[in-house]
């Protein structure tokens, strides 16, 4: 009688354990078959984070190679020291669970010995207080896992941002070298107006003169031609307007693109510290 009490109080201690750190047993299915396992909640995660980061755990610590099945994801008869010294069959798979604003994530857990021998407190304490001082410690891993994404994904960031700025160095240049280009012609079409101004007035000082009729054709002719100058030379001043408004707009996106790479590279070191 008094062994029982013992068992029972046991018992009783275990499970209060289990609710206190939010890691219970529960029974779950596999196809058609009932399973028995451990949940834990884990907040501020998605089930892909979740998932990803027991699969990272079981692969980059222990060394597992796993496979999915009916909805988990299964590694089959591998060592796993976290567990015991046994040879195991593990499941895992997570849901959310919980009303929209208290959504969480449950990991369900089960761990076999073989043949779905599922271990329970009940058939192998030793093995399930592992199993819960493992699932304790994950959301701890979870947020680590997080920690890896984001660093992969800044570092995918970087490399996009450094590359746009290249790009941009070169458009800047290119749009640079267009205005340069486009100032030295609108220099040279100003000096020729200038020119053809003094042609026109030379020219109009003989005829006013002589009344020449000859000279009264090369005044027509030297306006058409100062007219085409002027032509031509207005239509380079509104290029360089707008390639001088190019220019601004690459230079803007130049500053935010550097902001960008400065923000990144910031929490980038202070993620890998």
């Amino acid at each position: 009688m008094m062994r029982k009490t013992i068992a029972l109080l046991v018992l009783v201690s275990v499970l209060s354990s289990l609710s206190a750190q939010k890691v219970n047993e529960t029974v779950t299915l596999f196809g058609k078959e009932q399973l028995n396992g451990f949940t834990i909640n884990i907040s501020d995660a998605t089930t892909a984070i979740v998932n990803g980061a027991l699969a990272d755990k079981l692969q980059n610590q222990f060394g597992l190679k796993g496979s999915k099945k009916k909805g988990f994801h299964v590694y089959e008869n591998q060592a796993c020291s976290a567990f015991g010294d046994a040879r195991y069959d593990i499941y895992f798979t997570s849901t959310e669970v919980g009303k929209k604003k208290d959504k969480t994530v449950q990991l369900t857990l089960v761990v076999s010995t073989g043949n779905l021998n599922c271990i329970t407190f009940s058939n192998d304490p030793r093995s399930s207080r592992n199993i819960v001082a493992f699932l304790e410690a994950f959301p701890q891993d979870v947020e680590a896992y997080k920690i890896k994404l984001r660093i992969a994904e800044l570092k995918e960031q970087l490399t996009k941002l450094n590359k746009e700025r290249q790009s941009l160095q070169k458009d800047q240049a290119k749009i640079q070298d267009k205005i340069n280009v486009n100032s030295d012609e609108v220099k040279q079409l100003s000096e020729q107006l200038d020119q053809k101004n003094q042609e026109i007035e030379g020219l109009q000082d003989k005829y006013n003169t002589s009344y020449d009729p000859s000279i009264m054709e090369q005044i027509s002719v030297a306006t058409k031609e100062k007219q085409n100058i002027q032509k031509t030379h207005a239509s380079l001043q509104k290029s360089l307007v707008k390639l001088n408004e190019d220019l601004h707009k690459n230079y803007t996106k130049l500053e935010n693109n550097q902001k960008e790479i400065e923000k990144a590279e910031a929490e980038l070191k202070s993620l890998e510290k």
